[in-house]
């Protein structure tokens, strides 16, 4: 019976012994073809000459320890005649820094995907979606924003706009009604005495939960009738 234990605990010990071996083995096959993708990772072929690219690689990897791509970084922006300077990130949409930044938040973010028009700016002029334009991509642009009679710009056409507002009671909950606005002043700026239709399509990108469409097309009309 002592034999047959022995016979059997000799056996268990070759077995585990070819089971360490076979994990050995490919723990080794793992490492040698690491090693084999790194090496060859690090050489490149030009023309059939084998060019080491190590240095290349070194400094590349130095240039980016040194240089971080999404620092803040100071910038200047014109809005509505005034020039500010403030400090943003590569990454921030001109809604958020006029809000956040400029402290100018008659600007606002209804939904923030350029689906509904409550973020509408004039730049150079032309209605654009503020939630979806680059800040880093505005100095040396006009902007102009609904704030822009309230400090020292008189925008004629944007005062006889929110005139009419008024007098037409163009807005309820009012909280899209600055997009609205100016894009009509985009609108009037470029044609002064714009039919039904023309002004559908202009202001078909800014939309009104409350339903105030026939109220506003009055109020583009009145406006244009008095400039």
């Amino acid at each position: 019976m002592e034999s047959e234990k022995a016979e059997g605990s000799s056996a268990g010990s070759e077995q585990e012994g070819n089971i360490l071996q076979t994990k050995m083995s490919r723990r080794t096959f793992l490492k040698l073809s690491a090693a084999t993708a790194a090496a060859t990772a690090a050489v490149t072929t030009v023309g059939g000459i084998a060019l080491k690219s190590r240095g290349a690689s070194n400094a590349q990897s130095t240039a980016q320890t040194t240089t971080d791509l999404f620092a803040a970084v100071p910038i200047t922006l014109t809005v509505n005649g005034i020039p500010y300077t403030t400090t943003i990130e590569p990454r921030d949409m001109l809604v958020n820094v006029l809000r956040e930044n400029l402290s100018l938040t008659g600007t606002k973010r209804p939904c923030d995907r350029m689906e509904c028009g409550g973020c509408t700016v004039l730049i150079d002029g032309k209605a654009v979606y503020s939630c979806t334009t680059l800040a880093m991509r505005m100095p040396g642009h006009s902007i102009e924003t609904i704030e822009a009679n309230n400090i020292t710009v008189t925008d004629s056409t944007l005062a006889a706009l929110q005139a009419a507002w008024v007098t037409y009671d163009a807005s309820q909950c009012g909280y899209c009604q600055p997009g609205r606005l100016m894009a009509a002043t985009a609108l009037l700026k470029n044609n002064t005495s714009p039919t039904v239709d023309q002004i559908k399509a202009a202001v078909a990108g800014n939309l009104c939960r409350c339903g105030t469409y026939n109220h506003v097309i009055a109020a583009i009309q009145a406006a244009a009738a008095s400039l």
